[in-house]
């Protein structure tokens, strides 16, 4: 498994040219064939980094329609489960928890939470390639 470039939940970014994010593969920071959650928080504050233009602490709809365009780009490339379920399972339905149109990182983190809690589907604190 490859590092992450800049990260991204693997966010791997180009700071010249549109934000895209990683393959799967790059979520596993240490590549040891998991990935933990310190790995996905660690995405989350790399989403941020590159995706809050303004530095405000939230991404706002400009800032989150780059991160929208971003995994369905990455999906497409990549189409992996991961990847897809990314698209899907970290839209702003799913991270704007109190509809206010932005996604504060606190939001984003509970959001990722509930991801990879989904995907983790034993329990066991870890994503392994089975499970996605």
């Amino acid at each position: 498994m490859r590092n992450l470039l800049i990260g991204s939940a693997f966010v791997s970014f180009s700071l010249l040219a549109a934000p895209t994010l990683a393959a799967a593969d790059d979520w596993d920071m240490d590549a040891d064939g998991t990935i933990t959650w310190a790995e996905v928080e660690e995405t989350r504050k790399r989403i941020f980094e590159t995706f809050d233009k303004d530095g405000d602490g939230a991404l706002d709809n400009a800032e989150y329609t780059a991160f929208d365009e971003a995994r369905a780009a990455e999906a497409e490339s990549n189409p992996t489960s991961l990847a897809k379920r990314a698209v899907a399972g970290l839209s702003r339905a799913n991270t704007d928890l109190n509809l206010d149109g932005r996604v504060t990182r606190a939001e984003m983190d509970t959001a990722m939470r509930a991801w990879f809690d989904n995907i983790d589907k034993d329990g066991d604190g870890v994503i392994t390639k089975g499970e996605y």
